[in-house]
């Protein structure tokens, strides 16, 4: 793998072409059956940044894994209260209720979806849409004015959970205390498609084409880029400023869905304010 991360130590991406260009280098990897792993994306609008759960991303200043931990269980039972008083029950997904930590799974994908603090960090097999974040426009001037990032991960297909009969035994995760984990997990969740829409945040992470990667306890506040296991399986890649507003009008016009609009489903005043209240009640930001 030398070869390659020698490569992409250069490899700038200012267009549409060039996003193509990395995700068939990767392509070509497994085809030729140098790796056996399958590559994940993650856009970040700002380059080198680490990739870090919400939780122990600045503003917050959460300085232990029991605090965070316990902090993102309080934000999942309190996103849950206030969804349902707010919005209403059938917004919410539902779908391992039945499993032993079905329901507080479900509660962490969609709290994370709707920008809720947790442990989780978002990655997708598409790379476009990763693309898509790295590039969306930023509030924020220096955040705009700055390079961007694509992270490509090798990921060892062993972590990954996705109940279906492809994994079997080995792709279910809702057994799992998601409190008190201790191994590396790609999670894919299944999508129950009858009335999906009408669960505003799984269909958010059913347009964004979301996967979740959730770190053992013990680590979970480490940068993931620098934990010794994955590190020569992660590759930075750098979206330089200027040609972020290129990209953003070339995926536009490539496809609807790499849009605001699309990406975020529904958004409103109403909706931010209710997540803002959740985030300054438990976390203080």
């Amino acid at each position: 793998m030398t070869g390659i991360r020698k490569e992409l130590e250069t490899f700038i991406i200012q267009n549409l072409d060039d996003a193509r260009k990395l995700h068939t280098i990767f392509c070509d990897l497994s085809s030729k059956g140098f790796v056996l792993n399958t590559v994940h994306y993650r856009g970040e609008q700002k380059y080198r940044w680490d990739i870090k759960p919400g939780i122990f991303r600045p503003p917050l200043k959460v300085d232990s894994v029991e605090l965070g931990k316990q902090l993102e269980k309080d934000a999942i039972l309190e996103f849950e209260r206030v969804v349902k008083e707010e919005i209403g029950e059938n917004v919410l997904r539902e779908i391992y209720n039945k499993n032993e930590f079905g329901r507080e799974w479900d509660l962490l994908f969609q709290a994370q979806h709707a920008g809720v603090k947790t442990t989780l960090t978002d990655w997708s097999m598409n790379n476009l849409t990763a693309l898509y974040f790295a590039t969306e426009k930023s509030e924020k001037e220096e955040i705009e004015k700055s390079c961007a990032q694509l992270w490509c991960f090798l990921m060892p297909n062993e972590i990954h959970k996705n109940v279906d009969l492809s994994n079997g035994i080995n792709g279910i995760f809702h057994h799992l205390d998601p409190f008190a984990i201790d191994k590396y997990m790609m999670i894919d969740p299944s999508t129950y498609l009858n009335g999906y829409k009408e669960r505003l945040f799984e269909y958010r992470w059913f347009k964004q084409r979301g996967k979740f990667l959730i770190s053992p306890n013990s680590s979970c506040n480490i940068p993931f880029n620098e934990v010794a296991e994955f590190k020569d399986l992660i590759y930075r890649i750098r979206i330089p400023a200027e040609c972020k507003p290129i990209i953003r009008k070339e995926l536009e016009e490539f496809d609807r869905r790499y849009t605001r609009e699309e990406m975020y489903i529904e958004e409103s005043e109403e909706a931010k304010r209710m997540i803002d209240k959740i985030n300054d009640k438990i976390f203080g930001v």
